[in-house]
C-alpha cells in the first residue's frame, strides 16, 4: 500500500504526447479543410489589417439572422447572441450591424435538433436524453466570395436531465442548448481569427478603414 510501482509512471511517453499532438493536428485539418482552395492561401496566418501607417486595424463583422430550421422559435435568437457575445470578444474584429459596411459577413442556417433518450430508469421512464445542435453557416466577403464552414465542425452534443415535472425538463433542455451555442460560438470565433484578411480585395479593406 502506498509504494509506487517500479518501471509504471503517472506521466505521458514521448509517443503518448504525439499522438496527442497528431490528433489535434488532424481536428484542425478536419475543420480547416473547407478553406482550401477559396482565395485564403495561407489559411494559418493570423488575420492582420493595417492602413497606410502601418497600424493594426479590426475587420469589420456582421452576423445576419440565423435561419432557424429547428423546432424551438427562440433558438435563433440563442445561438446569433453568443456568436455575436464570443466575435465581440476578439480584438481582431469589430461588429457592425450594417452587412454592406462589413469585410466579411457570416450567416447561415440551424438544422433541425436531434434528440435521443440517452438512458432508462426500470420503469422505462427516460433519466436523460441527448441533444444535437448543428449550424450551417458560410462567410462571404465584401467582393462575394464564400466560404463555407464544414458542418461537421460545428455539430455538438449535450446531455440534459429529464423530470416529471415538464417545466424542469424544458428548462434542462434549454441551459444544454445555451451551453451548445457557446461552445460552437467560440469554435466559429477561433476559426474566424485564422482568415487572412490580406487575401481580400482592397476595396474591402478600405471600409475598415476611418
Amino acid at each position: 500500500m502506498g509504494q509506487a510501482h517500479e518501471g509504471v509512471s503517472c506521466y505521458p511517453s514521448r509517443m503518448q504526447r504525439f499522438g496527442r499532438c497528431l490528433l489535434l493536428a488532424l481536428m484542425l485539418g478536419v475543420f480547416f479543410l473547407p478553406f482550401s482552395g477559396c482565395g485564403y492561401r495561407n489559411l494559418l496566418a493570423p488575420l492582420v489589417e493595417t492602413d497606410a501607417e502601418g497600424a493594426s486595424r479590426p475587420a469589420r463583422l456582421a452576423l445576419v439572422s440565423l435561419r432557424n430550421d429547428s423546432p424551438e422559435p427562440w433558438l435563433d435568437r440563442i445561438v446569433s447572441g453568443a456568436l455575436r457575445r464570443e466575435l465581440g470578444l476578439r480584438r481582431r474584429f469589430v461588429m457592425v450591424t450594417d452587412p454592406g459596411a462589413a469585410d466579411l459577413v457570416v450567416r447561415g442556417r440551424i438544422r433541425p435538433l436531434v434528440t435521443r433518450s440517452n438512458s432508462f430508469s426500470s420503469f422505462v421512464a427516460a433519466l436523460e436524453y441527448r441533444v444535437r445542435l448543428t449550424l450551417d453557416l458560410e462567410i462571404v466577403s465584401a467582393t462575394g466570395d464564400i466560404v463555407r464552414l464544414d458542418s461537421r465542425a460545428l455539430s455538438e452534443t449535450d446531455i440534459y436531465l429529464a423530470s416529471p415535472d415538464v417545466e424542469v425538463t424544458r428548462s434542462n433542455r434549454l441551459e444544454a442548448l445555451r451551453h451548445l451555442s457557446d461552445l460552437l460560438a467560440t469554435r466559429i470565433a477561433d476559426s474566424l481569427e485564422w482568415i487572412e484578411i490580406s487575401e481580400l480585395a482592397p476595396e474591402s479593406l478600405s471600409k475598415a478603414l476611418p
